[in-house]
């Protein structure tokens, strides 16, 4: 029988949280974290459990927030301080185990099966790492305890905030299995929809349904699916220094004004290249595949992307290959340089990568232009490493470095 015992510790409110610590001034009152509105992304990224019960959502714009909610004050994100108190929690969680597995920045799976000895019940470890983080930080979280990850993340869910919420084998078929199955991960509303068809509406129903019908409507994952639902999940926690393997390094942005021209996009994309190769140096890594993608004034997105034969972490190729999927992607006529329809944001990612400095070359092309290049980066990345990101551009950039938001995108 698995001994193990897993909890899911989760930030309460984290953002307008954290704003609340900065800023005392706040308490008391009704607070949502939002995109700037003269920048056009006046949104609710998050907001404060008053406002919450005031029916503030995430996604409201702010003239909704406001309307909901009357005084409420909104403050724009400041997202370096968030990560540095999630850094400062996870300090915390580490003085229990150092089996820790984050989930997002607010959110993360602790394995306390050997802590036990020493700090008590899963139970009493989750008061104690609770009260911790109060006191030590100001933050409140909630607290899943159980044998599996599944169901540690629905008992964080079950109460907020500032709960301790246990899952046991004992408890679990009448706290867990009464849930809507799309309280589960990985059962999105799509998912959802499909298995209501089958008259799967709660977790239990899910439980106790035939894993190969399931399979023949949603594929292979139905059978992982009906398995954590009894409680059979078995994926380990990953420890501290665990690194995923990541899929692509991007960037994108949504634009404080509209671009018109390509000469505008241009220098955009440059931008964006430029932080996109200076991370995938960081990360050690380079990319056969360019990825663009772009959204209309309308809000549509549509993208695409291209292959190269040798992989790059050059901004100037990254570039080169974006521009021209974006020519190809809108039909732009470049000799006319209008764009046929206003771009309201842009992303570029390059995926498709290789920790391989071996890579094979292109016969036609054995990468001495990028040869060229690299000791100039090399000083170009100490340099912005030291006085800042924006200490050096190349004259492509010129004349366009507008503020720009970065929406990070690695996957």
């Amino acid at each position: 029988m698995d001994t193990r015992v897993i909890l899911h510790c989760d930030l309460n409110n984290f953002f307008a949280s954290v704003e609340v610590m900065l800023n005392p001034e706040l308490l008391g009152n009704p607070v949502a974290v939002c995109g700037d509105p003269e920048e056009r992304k006046g949104i609710v990224l998050a907001k404060c459990e008053m406002a919450k019960k005031a029916g503030v959502k995430t996604g409201d714009t702010v003239w909704m927030a406001e309307q909901k909610c009357p005084g409420i004050q909104i403050v724009k994100p400041k997202h370096n301080r968030y990560g540095e108190f999630s850094r400062k929690v996870r300090d915390v969680y580490y003085k229990f185990t150092d089996k820790i597995e984050s989930f997002g920045i607010d959110e993360c799976w602790l394995d306390v099966t050997d802590s036990m000895t020493l700090f008590g019940t899963g139970e009493e470890i989750a008061y104690k790492i609770k009260s911790a983080v109060k006191e030590e930080l100001g933050l409140t979280i909630s607290v899943g305890v159980s044998w599996n990850k599944t169901f540690a993340k629905l008992g964080s869910d079950i109460k907020k905030p500032d709960a301790v919420t246990v899952v046991s084998r004992e408890n679990y078929h009448r706290v867990v299995w009464k849930l809507p199955v799309q309280d589960m991960l990985f059962v999105g509303r799509k998912t959802a929809r499909m298995m209501e068809k089958l008259s799967i509406k709660t977790i239990g129903d899910l439980a106790n349904f035939n894993p190969d019908l399931l399979a023949a409507r949603i594929g292979i994952t139905a059978y992982r699916l009906v398995e954590a639902a009894q409680g059979e999940c078995d994926s380990e926690v990953k420890e501290f220094h665990y690194k995923s393997d990541v899929k692509s390094v991007g960037n994108g942005t949504t634009l404080p004004k509209d671009l018109f021209t390509l000469k505008e996009v241009e220098q955009v994309i440059y931008i964006l290249s430029e932080e996109v190769g200076t991370r995938m140096r960081r990360k050690c890594v380079r990319g056969y595949t360019i990825n663009v993608s772009v959204r209309d004034e309308n809000l549509k997105w549509i993208g695409a992307q291209e292959s190269i034969k040798t992989p790059t972490d050059n901004a100037r190729t990254i570039t080169d290959a974006a521009i021209n999927i974006f020519c190809k992607l809108t039909r732009i006529d470049r000799k006319r340089q209008e764009l046929a329809y206003p771009v309201h944001s842009i992303r570029v990612a390059v995926s498709n990568l290789t920790q391989d400095k071996c890579a094979q070359l292109d016969l036609f092309n054995d990468g001495s232009g990028e040869d060229a290049e690299t000791e100039l980066t090399n000083i170009f990345d100490k340099i912005r490493k030291k006085h800042g990101s924006k200490s050096l551009a190349y004259g492509v950039a010129l004349g366009g470095q507008m503020e720009l938001d970065f929406e990070v995108l690695d996957e």
